[in-house]
């Protein structure tokens, strides 16, 4: 048995669940569980576990992107989650520090992590990314160098300049984490370009016209997503809803 609370039943009674229908259940770590809903007493739910069932892989991509708008972070925060991205990774490049309106505050992550629990109910996962903290990108390079250790997946670099990005993957099925930086409205500066390459990132290009950060983000996501069935096959893709392609 499994109590739901606060924005949990709120969610059950907006669907007009009613007792003994079945939901699934997730912790937002790989876990899922089948389950049906009991009589609701007061402010809680109970809900009845019956078996575990098998979970979507998670797309293994920290994603590392420069702060925008928030209205188009979050944006990016629910797309990322509904395709399983591990981890999100804002950055304050050069460029990202004259918009006025970027998401920095604890509050706005706070909202965004909200946005991301809904998109996770929404696609059906049971993979919660990560959400770093805000971090200048010299910074951020320092700590994943430290963190690294051993064995790393590859690093890329979204850039107009690049190879094609599916070219730049050809050989990854997703064993280790796959780092995609995305740089801010008006790109990298030379210097950070200079660091990133440094860092061991690679160029890579999605195609010929210029995106906003948030559409390069999710392209890139999508072309990750697309390699690793190639290459591990179904059992690692990442399940497309209805309305999927």
């Amino acid at each position: 048995m499994l109590r739901l609370e606060s924005e949990e039943v709120r969610h059950v009674r907006a669907l007009r669940l009613q007792p003994g229908d079945p939901v699934r259940l997730t912790d937002g770590a790989g876990t899922m569980w089948r389950a049906r809903l009991s009589p609701p007493g007061g402010k809680s739910v109970d809900c009845v576990l019956e078996e575990p069932v098998g979970a979507v892989s998670r797309l293994p991509v920290a994603l590392a992107f420069a702060v925008g708008q928030k209205a188009h972070v979050l944006w990016l925060v629910e797309k990322a989650t509904e395709l399983g991205v591990a981890r999100l990774c804002p950055l304050e490049a050069s460029r990202s520090r004259s918009v006025a309106d970027a998401g920095r505050s604890a509050a706005f992550w706070k909202k965004a992590e909200r946005r991301a629990i809904a998109a996770l109910k929404q696609s059906g996962g049971a993979w919660l990314p990560m959400l770093d903290e805000t971090l200048e990108v010299s910074e951020f390079l320092a700590r994943a160098s430290k963190a690294s250790g051993g064995a790393t997946g590859p690093r890329v670099r979204l850039d107009a300049a690049g190879r094609p990005l599916r070219d730049v993957l050809h050989t990854w099925n997703g064993d280790l984490e796959l780092s995609l930086a995305v740089g801010p409205e008006g790109g990298w500066t030379s210097a950070e370009q200079e660091a990133l390459d440094a860092a061991g990132y690679v160029p890579a290009r999605l195609g010929p016209l210029v995106l906003r950060f948030e559409t390069a983000a999710l392209a890139g996501l999508a072309v990750a997503a697309q390699q690793i069935i190639t290459r591990s096959g179904p059992e690692s893709a990442v399940r497309s809803g209805s309305g999927g392609g």
